[in-house]
């Protein structure tokens, strides 16, 4: 039977731990009361915060996803910890010493199997970083770093090594404290075609990698240069109970304090790149530990910044990242903008040959993903030519496509009209059609309208056409219900002439101005010009209007922090049930849609 805890002593664990400081660890909290703590949940994705913590009673809920409890079970879940192996964690840290009962050798061997597969990872870290900085068979490796801007005072303060290239180099030297299965287990050691132990590493930089708490995990390893080791350039621990790469940024328990004052994380793709810039002054670097950018690292991320920074050496390191990071774009509070550093150099060689300042400056221009999956999308096409636009648009339409939020819809196809050399119309309109699950040539959708184009056209049309439905439905008309500069433009000519197409063509020079009002007069409408039908025009131009309203305050509210912008959050929080309110109530009268 496993031992048991003693009671009293996980009492004293709870008391002791500071639940705020806990969490604090592995997400960004805003004092909201004064007994209350928020922030975004760690066990959900959510842009607005809803996990609560309260210090007074040493507990936490989320009111989004339902998670709640102790410190003890915060830590469980967010490490996937078994519950011993969290209540010995939070003792050490609170000098609790526990004391168990009915404790077996067994019992106790699998309650402490976590903390060797940790102390190992410490033990090899602290071996191979000795090694770099003092053993006679360092020299090179320690010239090495030197060549990537790494001195004596950066690898201290990362804990870098050096693995020799002997077989047994860690195992004769951490056999006494460390038996040769926790050293398996660990992924320091690994079995021969014979059956026989030896170290994973040899000949290589070691890079010790630590979860958000601050304990070693596992080992990234870089091959030295001219070494007669075989192998991959970069060698990783394997996945362990300790150690879950989709889980892990190396360098983010340091990084986690600078990127939560900034709000902003550089995500790079080497440890050495990580180094390089964190000495530079930029200290919200982190790195993927040999694995690709996952839903783990955007979930770890958006806890503590609203901004990430993809920095790459290279386009197609950068295409294939974006590709990964669409996948998560909606489902994190964080945005994710491209940056491929020019004159295919690494941040490390960018920082030593420009410096932090100018990192810092390419990484405030850097390209919105989704911008950026346009433009290379778009750059593969021949635009000369209607079939390449065509092509061009064809391609692009899937990101589009992927944007659950319909201003950014908008916005993205104006750019992708630009990019392609066609109407925005014709991108909206082949955009429309795809959402709708109908299947169109984008190349017959770039001769035709919108539905916010086509509806605000048969306005213009019904008032020029009938002088009562002008008065009916003149003072109920704004700009705001046209979104087309030409619509905008017709109605304020409208408007100021009373509705006389006739008086504006006559009184202008313009020529583009006449044909427009007489177009307008002249092309037959879609529906009887009458007054009911009309009206149905109308309400489809202002249900268009307050989705458009609704959108834009929605996309404001998930900006606003609603602890410390409280007046402001309210205040659009109340515009948003009066205009959602409206929208609903205009949808349950009006008729048949344009």
């Amino acid at each position: 039977m496993a031992a048991r805890i003693r009671q009293e002593d996980l009492e004293a664990v709870r008391e002791r731990t500071d639940l705020v400081k806990l969490v604090s660890g592995y997400l960004t909290l805003k004092k909201a009361g004064h007994d209350s703590f928020v922030g975004l949940c760690p066990f959900h994705a959510e842009k607005t915060p809803s996990f609560s913590v309260s210090p007074s009673t040493g507990l936490y809920y989320c009111f989004g996803c339902g998670a709640g409890g102790d410190a003890i079970r915060f830590l469980r879940d967010v490490e996937h910890l078994e519950f011993s192996d969290a209540v010995e964690r939070l003792a050490a840290e609170a000098g609790v010493r526990l004391r168990y009962e009915g404790e077996s050798a067994a019992g106790r061997q699998a309650a402490s199997r976590r903390q060797a597969l940790h102390r190992a990872n410490e033990e090899a870290a602290a071996l191979y970083h000795r090694t770099l900085l003092e053993g006679r068979e360092s020299d090179q490796a320690r010239e090495y770093l030197r060549t990537r801007g790494i001195d004596r005072a950066a690898a201290v303060a990362f804990g870098v090594g050096y693995a020799p290239g002997y077989p047994d180099f860690l195992l004769r030297r951490l056999a006494r404290a460390l038996s040769p299965e926790v050293l398996l287990e660990a992924g320091l050691v690994v079995r021969d075609q014979d059956g026989g132990l030896r170290d994973r590493f040899r000949g290589r930089i070691t890079f010790p990698v630590h979860d958000l708490s601050g304990r070693a995990v596992g080992m990234g390893a870089r091959i030295l240069p001219g070494a007669r080791e075989e192998g991959p350039k970069y060698l990783n621990s394997p996945e362990t109970p300790v150690y879950r790469k989709a889980e892990v940024l190396y360098n983010l328990h340091r990084a986690k304090a600078a990127v939560s004052r900034s709000g902003e994380i550089v995500v790079v793709e080497g440890y050495t790149d990580v180094i390089a810039l964190v000495r530079a002054g930029v200290e919200a670097a982190v790195a993927t530990c040999g694995t690709a950018l996952g839903e783990g690292h955007f979930r770890l991320a958006s806890r503590f910044a609203q901004r990430m920074v993809l920095a790459f050496d290279s386009d197609e390191a950068g295409a294939r990242a974006a590709e990964r990071a669409y996948a998560f774009l909606e489902r994190f509070p964080v945005q994710p903008v491209v940056l491929i550093l020019p004159e295919g150099l690494d941040p490390a060689d960018f920082v030593q040959r420009h410096g932090a300042e100018a990192f810092r400056e390419l990484a405030s221009s850097a390209r919105p993903l989704v911008e950026y999956m346009l433009r290379r999308e778009v750059g593969r096409h021949d635009l000369s030519t209607v079939e390449g636009q065509t092509a061009a648009v064809a391609a692009a339409l899937p990101i589009l496509e992927g944007l659950s939020d319909p201003v950014r819809q908008r916005e993205y196809a104006h750019l992708l009209s630009e990019l392609a050399g066609v109407s925005e119309s014709s991108v909206l309109l082949a955009l429309e059609r795809r959402l709708a699950g109908r299947p169109a040539e984008v190349s017959r959708a770039i001769k035709r309208g919108s539905v916010q184009e086509r509806v605000e056209r048969e306005m213009l049309r019904l008032l020029v056409r009938d002088s009562e439905i002008w008065a009916s439905f003149a003072e109920r008309l704004s700009e705001e219900h046209f979104q087309s500069a030409g619509g905008r433009k017709l109605f304020e000519l409208l408007r100021g002439a009373g509705g006389d197409a006739r008086r504006i063509a006559m009184a202008s020079d313009d020529e583009k101005v006449v044909r427009g009002v007489s177009a307008l007069a002249l092309e037959p409408t879609l529906g009887e010009p009458t007054l009911e039908y009309a009206h149905d025009v109308w309400a489809r131009l202002q249900e268009l209007a307050l989705k458009r309203r609704s959108d834009a305050i929605r996309q404001r509210l998930q900006k606003l922090n609603p602890t410390t912008e409280t007046e402001e959050y309210d205040r659009l929080f109340q515009d948003l049930i009066a205009t959602d309110g409206e929208l609903r109530r205009l949808k349950d009268r009006r008729g048949a849609p344009v």
